[in-house]
């Protein structure tokens, strides 16, 4: 049965390809079919002008096993949570339109289509998508997974949907041809962090003493290192050949080595699923004997970038000597793990609307988020900035740490403070939770605004503050609070503005945050004189869930902001 099934399936692959061919024209490709047996050689089918190696695997189809948790919620639920890492073209990213788009969405939806089920895509750190599984936050994960030895103690995988070359990326002006990983000892080398890649340099390069460790650069997202070759600050960087074919297409730079070690990519879930993964198994295995993973490869990875692919390695090469498996080592002692839950100020709409802030002018934009994990956050773990559609979406924004422990399940309001940049245009700065150790995980959250003015509807906001205009002390609350209950937020503000505050021409009045008010805008209730101190007073009502929050006011007159006014405030349980 082997045996037939060997010459069959290339038999319909072939048909398959000339089908397509005679409907449209489309870039050819090679594919490489892996035979439905434990480890047979691949059969290669050639087609003339083949730039690149596809394996999509059949694998062998059987009686639906027993059904598993994470299958009955998605029974239950009618939907498919995804996690995926939107920063990694041309698997997934975002397009100047904000829309997600890239071979992985593209494969997934299709996957979702065939099910009959609604795919709900999120986004998420790359390295906290194993721990999404883990915790049940995320069902599936995609986002160009290379199947390792360390990463298949941790997580099940579907069959493999493309094989992905190692790749070398240099600029367009670069004289080297990296024929051995060796070659690249001396130079400044850029990597992903938490990639096969980054495990490939470290154990092909530093563990063998071949490079010096400072040579070998670790980035958040591969934009970063390839920006910083764009910029010279590194000689070369090493990530997946259809990735570096995007960024020579699109940056012009150049592929100066690839071969090497080739990552075979799949779906990654939960240990423990066998209904899951025979539904998977199952509809990707007609996805590949009907054309369809083809097609998909040809439109998302191939076509784009045929006319700057490198020059085919010859066959008669000697193969390059695989880097060994890196050990399967122990689960960590708990998970870390964030969800998004809403967006205290600044809701974009998904990007539909989102809201105008005057170029140059200073705001503030708060999250609600959740601890999902088993882990406890401590003051170690911060917020950070980790990209953006262009480089001012940065907007300024630094680090913000925890004010305190957050406990598993414990939601939390975390604020940040921007400059809106000043060219017309419209900005989205992605953000993730970060651990004491440096490790990105959880969900990846976003800012944003647009410094395109709506002429018709000219926007009213409180302008920040100019100059030094007072000192602030929180004189409550100090302690933590109950959901529910009644307290007051108090500042002691000494005016040094140099003019008086009166009752007829300065109020203080809620800017963003949580709203936990009773109202939104006080009178001051006495003149204050310059030189003299005061306490400003609001009531406010604890939230129904335990948690951190934070809420912004200011003094203010007319629109000039004199004082800002910040709280956290700790909700406990009765």
């Amino acid at each position: 049965m082997k045996r037939l099934l060997l010459r069959i399936l290339p038999v319909l692959l072939i048909v398959s390809l000339f089908l397509g061919a005679c409907a449209a024209p489309v870039p050819a490709v090679p594919l490489v079919v892996i035979a439905p047996s434990a480890t047979p050689e691949p059969i290669i089918i050639p087609v003339t002008g083949a730039t690149s190696a596809v394996t999509p695997t059949a694998s062998a189809t059987s009686v639906a096993p027993q059904s598993d948790d994470v299958w009955d919620r998605i029974v239950a639920n009618n939907k498919i949570v995804v996690g995926t890492a939107m920063d990694y073209p041309p698997f997934a990213y975002v397009d100047p339109n904000f829309q997600v788009v890239g071979f992985d969405i593209a494969l997934i939806r299709e996957i979702g289509r065939r099910l009959n089920i609604p795919i709900d895509i999120q986004n998420f750190t790359f390295e906290g998508l194993p721990g999404a599984l883990q915790l049940n936050q995320v069902d599936l994960a995609i986002a160009a997974i290379s199947i390792t030895p360390e990463r298949s103690s941790r997580m099940s995988f579907s069959p493999i949907y493309y094989v992905n070359q190692t790749a070398i990326l240099g600029r367009n002006d670069s004289t080297v041809n990296i024929a051995d990983l060796k070659q690249v000892a001396g130079l400044r080398v850029g990597v992903q962090r938490g990639t096969v890649y980054e495990s490939m340099a470290q154990s092909a390069l530093i563990d063998t003493q071949l490079m010096s460790a400072d040579k070998l650069l670790s980035y958040m997202q591969a934009d970063e290192a390839v920006r910083d070759l764009v910029a010279n600050r590194v000689d070369l960087v090493i990530l997946g050949q259809a990735t570096a074919r995007y960024y020579s297409a699109e940056l012009g730079l150049k592929i100066v080595g690839n071969g090497f070690v080739q990552q075979d990519l799949a779906i990654a879930m939960r240990p423990g699923t066998p209904r899951l993964k025979a539904e998977i198994d199952r509809v990707m295995d007609a996805m590949l004997i009907d054309g369809t993973m083809l097609s998909l490869i040809q439109q998302y990875i191939q076509s784009d970038i045929l006319n700057v692919l490198p020059t085919p390695i010859p066959t008669n090469q000697p193969t390059a000597t695989a880097v060994p498996p890196v050990p399967t080592v122990a689960p960590p002692l708990c998970w870390d793990g964030m969800k998004f839950v809403a967006d205290v100020t600044l809701d974009d709409n998904d990007m539909k609307n989102p809201p105008f802030i005057k170029p140059g002018e200073g705001f503030v934009k708060t999250w609600r988020i959740q601890n999902t994990g088993t882990c406890a956050w401590t003051s170690g773990y911060r917020l950070v900035y980790a990209y953006g559609n262009v480089a001012a979406a940065h907007m300024n924004g630094q680090p913000v740490n925890m004010p305190g422990n957050v406990t598993a399940g414990q939601v939390i309001d975390l604020s940040v403070t921007l400059i809106a940049p000043t060219a017309p245009l419209t900005y989205q700065g992605f953000w993730q939770m970060e651990n004491a150790s440096g490790l990105r995980f959880g969900q990846t959250i976003w800012v944003g605004i647009t410094t395109l003015a709506d002429p018709e509807n000219p926007p009213s906001t409180v302008q920040p503050p100019a100059g030094n205009y007072c000192s602030v002390t929180l004189t409550a609350p100090l302690s933590s609070v109950t959901v529910h209950s009644s307290f007051d937020a108090v500042w002691t503000v000494k005016n040094i503005s140099g003019t008086a505050w009166s009752p007829d021409s300065v109020d203080y009045k809620y800017i963003s945050g949580t709203e936990m008010q009773e109202k939104d805008v006080y009178d001051l209730t006495e003149t204050i004189k310059d030189g003299e101190s005061a306490k400003i007073i609001v009531d406010m009502v604890g939230p129904a869930t335990p948690g951190i929050y934070n809420t912004k006011w200011a003094i203010v007159s007319g629109n000039k902001t004199l004082c800002i006014l910040n709280v956290s405030v700790t909700v406990i349980a009765k």
